[in-house]
């Protein structure tokens, strides 16, 4: 209950600043989550990202405008944050089918794009297996990338293009040779075999790390990464790897929208770990973790 009146409040927060520069960090902090959980909760839940949203209503509600002949196309290309009426007319005609002169005649069909309403579905039938860790500092080794403030890509069909560049980067670790390397010098061991670690930083840029946990020893074109010490919630997902969704998305949202609000606990830090152990990965009962660090609430 608690997230979803926290949701309402975004929505709200949304629509009430939808003719403003959206800013997805302001957002994502009422429900005290940061910018990337946000958005991928918000995809899993609403299938589609927050920034995509926001564009969708100001569309629809500009084809209201300009059917009730109170706006030039000019104007309310500006109003609702376009440069030029060239790009409003692409995106305009990529909603609604017409050119927004088109909009402006009588008996013109248009699409709404309505506001977003939630409604509470008590569900309790998911099980969810977690463990709790109590982990030092965890030293690692592979390869890191800085991927600015990325967004998720929720119109692609498979998580592997809704990744976009993310997924290019695991492609380069897993095909390229960088693999073989670490399964080969025996680093591969539990608990944590291959980790993705993604970490978010203060500006809201996304840093991630895929390798794994070092031996202390240095070797050639493996660079060192680490990740804080925490108390650690560790949740399994089982599922393909190969299918249209990621099974950890899956469990994320529910994660962040059903046991975290019950459990009395909250994140502890901005990073996550996903772990992906041995076994068939195509495989319906493949399982792999999602790591959270987390703190008790404060009462």
């Amino acid at each position: 209950m608690e997230f979803l009146n926290r949701m309402s409040e975004v929505i709200g927060y949304m629509e009430d600043h939808i003719l403003e520069d959206f800013d997805l960090n302001d957002a994502s902090r009422i429900v005290c989550l940061n910018s990337y959980q946000f958005s991928r909760v918000f995809s899993c839940i609403f299938g589609m990202t927050p920034i995509n949203y926001v564009r969708a209503r100001r569309l629809s509600l500009a084809a209201l405008e300009l059917q009730a002949g109170r706006a030039k196309v000019l104007d309310t290309a500006l109003k609702y944050g376009y440069s030029s009426p060239e790009a409003f007319a692409r995106a305009f005609r990529e909603l609604h089918g017409i050119s927004p002169r088109e909009a402006c005649a009588r008996g013109a069909q248009l699409r709404m794009f309505p506001r977003i309403a939630l409604q509470i579905t008590v569900k309790g039938d998911t099980d969810m297996e977690y463990r709790m860790e109590e982990r030092g500092v965890i030293h690692g080794l592979g390869i890191t990338r800085n991927f600015g403030q990325w967004r998720v890509r929720s119109e692609e069909d498979t998580w592997m293009e809704r990744m976009g560049e993310r997924w290019a980067f695991w492609d380069e670790y897993l095909n390229g040779g960088m693999d073989r390397k670490i399964a080969d010098l025996g680093l591969y061991r539990s608990p944590f075999y291959q980790m993705g670690v993604t970490h978010v930083c203060d500006n809201g840029n996304i840093v991630e790390s895929i390798g794994a946990e070092s031996d202390g020893n240095e070797y050639e074109g493996l660079e060192p990464f680490e990740i804080p010490a925490a108390t650690w919630a560790v949740f399994t997902a089982r599922g393909s790897l190969g299918g249209k969704d990621h099974p950890i998305d899956a469990l994320a949202t529910q994660i962040f929208t059903e046991w975290m609000p019950s459990s009395g606990y909250e994140k502890a830090m901005e990073y996550e770990i996903q772990v992906y152990g041995p076994g068939n990965s195509q495989s319906e009962d493949y399982a792999c973790e999602l790591w959270i660090p987390v703190k008790k609430k404060k009462r």
